[in-house]
Formats: C-alpha cells, sequence, structure tokens
C-alpha cells in the first residue's frame, strides 16, 4: 500500500519530501503524474490536505548511472 500525502496552500499543491510522489516515474519527468495535472487544472479541488492509498499511477523511477 502507498501513502501520498499532499495539501493546498495558497493555490498551490505541495507534496511532502519523503513521499512516493517523488520517485514516482510520472513525476520524474515532468510531472506527467494524471492525479497532479488533474488537480492542476482544476478537474479536481482540494480543500485541504489529501491523502492517497494506492493512487494506481505510481511507477517507481530509478536512475541508472553509468561510468563512461
Amino acid at each position: 500500500m502507498y501513502n501520498f500525502i499532499m495539501y493546498c496552500q495558497d493555490g498551490m499543491i505541495y507534496i511532502e519530501d519523503d513521499d512516493l510522489c517523488i520517485t514516482c516515474d510520472n513525476y520524474a519527468h515532468g510531472v506527467a503524474c494524471p492525479l497532479l495535472t488533474a488537480l492542476g487544472e482544476g478537474a479536481v479541488y482540494m480543500e485541504d490536505c489529501l491523502t492517497v492509498e494506492d493512487c494506481g499511477f505510481y511507477k517507481e523511477f530509478k536512475r541508472n548511472l553509468h561510468i563512461v
């Protein structure tokens, strides 16, 4: 089970540094997350704090570095 905690303040959406959103492939590639996009475009309204369990979009992003 994944936990994501987001909150809205002054019209901005914030996620915590230890949220799984930070390690999500969608977030790492230009915030292409469907949930964050819906919040940003106003299709979904968040009043205070949102706790999401297993959003269904999470895909772990792993950076692979190669020494040349």
